[in-house]
């Protein structure tokens, strides 16, 4: 069965999937200022972790970059990393008029979608779940913790790579977005997240790879831990309350330890949230 591509990656534009400009979040944090904040000692707060999925479970960003950049070499012309990242960080971006652009010719989208895809879910195909993840998993359920996902993804996208990596049974549900009216960094999937777990935002841990999970999440009024990955490392977040290199890093445990150390010390010198 055809999977659905995060986001639309292929599709007839690139829908934004992460800032990288400090400006842009600048003005994204500005949502969040008001939201309630998270109050208590971390050992009672945190109830639920909500992951995203795309560059966090399993690396889809890479290969994105990488299937187009090999369309772009076969057209003579070169897909610049850094104006990619830069050009799906906050408003839709036509990388088929970007092609067109830089190479001058005209670009029969019906022809390269089908190429482009087929050797982007490839790569993604190849990719195996990101290191500390299914170990999160386990510490989660056994920690009575409620699991979800919240993705801007397409619907049945994170599904499919759940389910076939026999990591789907560890969710209560997941988000895509079809779910909601706004996908990130617009806080809706994180608040919906929320409230169909039965838990409070200022109770729940985001972890996300991007500055817009980040935007979204911190604007739901949820903690968030990032952890990036190599097309989301040089994004601004410094809103961030952790952030690890990989999950691997630091035991759930000792994360959880950590967050409920920085949290008491931000509270106690009066700068909680």
């Amino acid at each position: 069965m055809e999977k659905s591509a995060p986001g639309n990656p292929l599709g007839q534009s690139l829908r934004a999937t992460f800032p990288v400009r400090k400006s842009e979040v600048a003005r994204s944090t500005a949502l969040y200022v008001s939201c309630p904040k998270p109050s208590g000692r971390l050992r009672d707060l945190i109830k639920a972790l909500v992951f995203d999925f795309d560059g966090l479970i399993i690396d889809t960003e890479t290969p994105l970059h990488d299937s187009w950049s090999e369309m772009f070499d076969s057209y003579g012309v070169k897909l610049d990393r850094e104006a990619f990242e830069g050009s799906i960080g906050g408003a839709d971006f036509d990388i088929y008029q970007l092609l067109e652009e830089l190479s001058g010719q005209r670009i029969e989208r019906e022809v390269i979608r089908p190429r482009t895809r087929s050797r982007y879910l490839e790569r993604v195909e190849r990719n195996p779940v990101l290191p500390g993840v299914e170990d999160y998993l386990i510490a989660a359920k056994g920690m009575g913790l409620k699991l979800a996902v919240a993705s801007s993804s397409r619907p049945g996208w994170a599904v499919d790579h759940l389910e076939r990596r026999g990591l789907l049974h560890y969710f209560e549900f997941v988000l895509s977005e079809g779910d909601v009216a706004n996908v990130k960094p617009d806080p809706e999937l994180y608040a919906t997240a929320a409230r169909r777990l039965g838990v409070r935002p200022q109770d729940t841990l985001a972890i996300e790879d991007s500055a817009n999970g980040l935007v979204a999440a911190k604007s739901a009024g949820l903690y968030c831990v990032v952890v990036p990955n190599p097309m989301t490392e040089d994004m601004d977040f410094d809103s961030a309350d952790i952030r690890l290199n990989s999950l691997s890093d630091m035991p759930l445990k000792n994360l959880l330890k950590e967050l409920r150390h920085r949290i008491d010390k931000r509270e106690q010198s009066g700068t909680a949230g």
